[in-house]
């Protein structure tokens, strides 16, 4: 079953553009493994520091899987995403049907 992890998060003022830099590697890293179906993610539209985060995955396995290739690449070099931020994450794990993936063109 498809796994969608959807992250909510709000930066540090002043850190907005190097936690952006940050989200987008880790984006560009997943949707490039094996088992990764999308990764997005968008800042919203009242609030400049308010990010969120989603990456659609096969299943939980590959998960479980791009997040510690991701922490080993990433998070080791940069001090992960968690150094930019002005609290706790709202994350959450959902099961999805690959149909909900389909985007109109």
């Amino acid at each position: 079953m498809p796994i969608l992890e959807t992250v909510v998060c709000q930066t540090v003022k002043g850190k907005e553009a190097r936690f952006e830099r940050m989200v987008k590697s880790r984006v560009e890293l997943s949707k490039r493994q094996d088992g990764c179906l999308a990764s997005w993610y968008g800042i919203s539209n009242s609030d400049e520091y308010l990010y969120l985060i989603q990456t659609a995955y096969d299943s939980i396995e590959k998960f479980h899987e791009i997040k510690k290739l991701l922490e080993d690449t990433l998070d080791s070099n940069d001090g992960g995403l968690e150094s930019c931020l002005s609290g706790p994450p709202l994350l959450g794990l959902f099961e999805i049907s690959k149909d909900s993936l389909n985007m109109a063109k």
